[in-house]
């Protein structure tokens, strides 16, 4: 301080103000943390509780332990555990069956057998739904099963249009049955159906004749793109009970052999109807003129693009070989239009069935691929619907394939084509879905009642991983390919460069060929 500056003393007077409020300032700071700590240090305490070890918590009437008891494991089983450990992973189907690949939640093996599954009432129905997205790993799925059961003795049918089974065919060792054009193969898909032992002849008749008008029906509202009137159907039922002898009246004992060609020429045959349109209240020229248009579609068939091939008037033995690890019939050839490769693929179905349903027949697979092109129209839909009410009785496992669900809703919601599909829907026992795009998971949810993470789940599965919906189960599961498989059910190996068929050893030729005719033997 400078005693000739009279400003020194306010100057030191303010300097010590200016340092004790800095004191101030500093303890202040310091009491609000050690308090923040204080109340940070009893807020962890009083989560955490008191201190423990493996004898209990420490402090006043802690209960501590003087000495631990030491029990012995409990053991349980799994269906028991998870009810108290919800993360336990389920113990699988525990039923028999052949190899598909990996439980990814389990990380054990996945069997697959839908007759097991049905004897062991996991699955109420043999019949099974495949969807998945282009790429996703659905027909390396579907040809895996034909292989692995073809392995095993269990037959297969199966309709080829964009001849995607022509090396697993020679794989299997079976010659597949080419339709076309002047091919010179001609089937029947009229053909009777055998009677089961389990039916009279009383249900036989009438499914067989329900059976056979449905592919009629179907047929013509193909060809015609609109269902057929009550007049067009009355005309359809009168030609085939005239073909087949069973007009009231003049019934035979034996049904006469049936065929689209007779029952073409009995579609004009009125003087034979006279009583049953009197009692329908209809004059013949009424209903040959109001039922021109069914009689020239299904007169089409018989003479224009289908000509040669489905105009038999025998059984089909002749060209299908049941006894045969398996059959294929390949459309690969008839590429006229929509509507001829529908009624094309309906045709061959039919045909195959009525071969494949006798009371000795082995159990067998029948693929229908390309499901969702038969979801327009009602007749189809119908027959379908029989074929998978008969699959018990028959012991046939019918597989539908298609893309997406929402390919199944061609028709106005509460219509009866949207009734028949949900209705083939409920019909299935398993469901195996792939990926999905984001546009069709809400209708995926709804239609097979899953959860919201499996509906999310289903936009994020790989390649080849698909979710197995088993009852009231759900596995994710890997499908995993041998070395002799891959080759056999690549799809688009030209546009990848991958390994071909023509790349498969002789050695491994006859591995395939030797497990495939064991089975068949067996």
């Amino acid at each position: 301080m400078n005693p000739r500056d009279p400003d020194s003393p306010r100057r030191l007077l303010d300097e010590i103000r200016r340092r004790a409020a800095d004191q101030d300032t500093t303890r202040a700071a310091d009491r609000a943390d050690r308090a923040r700590r204080t109340a940070e240090a009893g807020r962890l305490r009083r989560e955490a509780g008191p201190r423990r070890d493996r004898r209990g918590a420490h402090g006043a009437a802690a209960g501590r332990l003087a000495h631990r008891m030491r029990l012995p494991a409990h053991t349980a089983a799994t269906s028991v555990l998870k009810t108290w450990y919800p993360w336990t992973m389920d113990p699988g189907l525990g039923v028999p069956g052949a190899y598909v690949g990996l439980d990814l939640y389990s990380r054990a093996s996945f069997l697959f057998d839908p007759w097991e599954l049905y004897r062991s009432n996991v699955i109420t129905s043999p019949n099974g739904l495949v969807i998945g997205e282009i790429g996703s790993g659905k027909s390396s799925l579907l040809k895996c099963l034909i292989m692995r059961f073809a392995a095993v003795g269990i037959p297969f049918s199966w309709v080829d249009v964009k001849d995607e089974y022509t090396d697993l065919a020679a794989g299997v060792g079976v010659e597949p049955l080419r339709l076309g054009p002047g091919l010179g193969v001609r089937l029947n898909p009229l053909a009777t159906v055998a009677r089961h032992p389990a039916q009279s002849v009383v249900e036989w008749r009438a499914s067989l004749k329900a059976r056979r008008l449905a592919l009629l029906e179907g047929l013509i509202h193909v060809r015609l793109d609109r269902p057929i009137s009550m007049t067009e159907r009355t005309a359809l039922e009168l030609a085939l009970d005239s073909a087949t002898g069973q007009l009231r009246g003049g019934a035979r004992d034996e049904l006469a052999p049936a065929s689209l060609p007779a029952v073409v020429a009995n579609m004009t045959r009125t003087d034979t109807w006279a009583d049953e349109l009197r009692e329908r209240g209809i004059t013949a020229a009424a209903l040959l003129d109001e039922s021109r248009d069914a009689r020239l579609a299904l007169h089409s068939m018989v003479t224009g693009a289908l000509a040669g091939m489905f105009d038999s008037q025998e059984d089909n033995a002749r060209y299908l070989d049941f006894d045969a690890p398996g059959t294929i019939v390949n459309l690969h050839a008839i590429r006229a239009d929509q509507a001829v490769t529908v009624m094309s693929m309906v045709c061959a179905q039919s045909a195959m069935e009525a071969e494949l349903m006798r009371p000795d027949a082995r159990p067998r697979l029948v693929g229908y691929d390309e499901s969702w092109v038969v979801m327009r129209y009602v007749p189809l839909l119908l027959r379908l619907q029989e074929q998978f009410k008969l699959a018990r009785l028959f012991g046939i496992c019918n597989l539908l394939a298609a893309h997406r669900l929402t390919d199944w809703e061609t028709g106005a919601a509460g219509s009866q084509a949207a009734r028949l599909a949900r209705g083939l829907l409920e019909d299935t026992g398993f469901r195996v879905v792939y990926r999905q795009v984001d546009a069709a998971l809400p209708l995926t949810r709804d239609l097979l009642g899953l959860t919201d993470v499996q509906t999310h789940l289903l936009r994020w599965l790989r390649k080849g991983c698909g979710m197995w919906l088993l009852g009231t189960g759900a596995y994710v599961v890997q499908h995993l390919l041998s070395s002799i498989e891959h080759p056999l059910v690549q799809t688009d190996s030209r546009m990848r460069g991958r390994v071909g068929v023509d790349d498969i050893s002789d050695e491994e030729w006859d591995l395939l060929l030797d497990a495939v005719q064991t089975g068949a033997s067996s």
